[in-house]
């Protein structure tokens, strides 16, 4: 899991994940950008490699970042959705203060997209947290089809996962150590109350328990 990853990372010195830049991708972003993430695969019917891509401008006094998403078409790409990501994602300015965004904030896999944000307090010992949307193009709009998170603490290692399928309208509950295998995962199940707006056109990131909360809003065990 990226976020116990990124704790193991503590101790050792910052580095800058913006990814090398291949010809390719120079020739979809603007003039004096630069691309901090992507993902390649397929997202929609036609099983061609779509891509999705994460840019922000070079000067570091500009706080502005974007998600684009190009659909394949022949030998070129098609810009479908230019979206704004919010400004509150450069946590690394912040002391102490990992970025939201890495370069595994973004996933393709089996026509879904996957936008995954985390909150480490590198000066803390008490918690790390990390939460991911994910997208399903259906009917000309990328639908929101899930929402995971994740919370660490850091001092014993207990992991509480919450993972909710809003196409079988499931949540799933999982307490785990991320520190000791022998510790066996208690698993629970409830319903879910949809997380509205549910497009990634109109959804607003947050930084904080929103998504969850409206989420877990009633769970009901069952």
């Amino acid at each position: 899991m990226k976020i116990i990853f990124t704790f193991l990372l503590i101790l050792i010195p910052s580095f800058t994940f913006s990814q090398t830049t291949s010809s390719k991708l120079k020739s979809l972003i603007p003039k004096n950008w630069e691309v901090l993430t992507y993902a390649e695969g397929s997202l929609s019917a036609d099983n061609l490699d779509d891509l999705a891509i994460i840019i922000q401008p070079k000067n570091t006094n500009i706080k502005n970042r974007k998600l684009l998403i190009f659909f394949k078409q022949n030998q070129s790409y098609q810009k479908i959705l230019s979206k704004e990501i919010p400004e509150w994602t450069y946590r690394d300015q912040e002391a102490c203060m990992s970025d939201a965004i890495d370069e595994d904030s973004l996933t393709i896999k089996n026509k879904i997209l996957d936008i995954s944000f985390n909150d480490l307090n590198t000066c803390s010992n008490w918690y790390g947290l990390e939460w991911k949307y994910r997208f399903k193009y259906i009917q000309s709009q990328f639908t929101l089809t899930g929402f995971d998170y994740w919370l660490l603490y850091k001092t014993d290692g207990t992991l509480k996962q919450y993972s909710g399928n809003f196409l079988t309208k499931k949540l799933k509950i999982t307490l785990s150590n991320a520190f000791d295998e022998n510790i066996q995962p208690k698993i629970t199940w409830s319903s879910l109350k949809p997380i509205i707006p549910n497009t990634l056109q109109q959804i607003q990131f947050q930084h904080n328990q929103s998504a969850l909360d409206q989420m877990t809003s009633n769970e009901l065990k069952e």
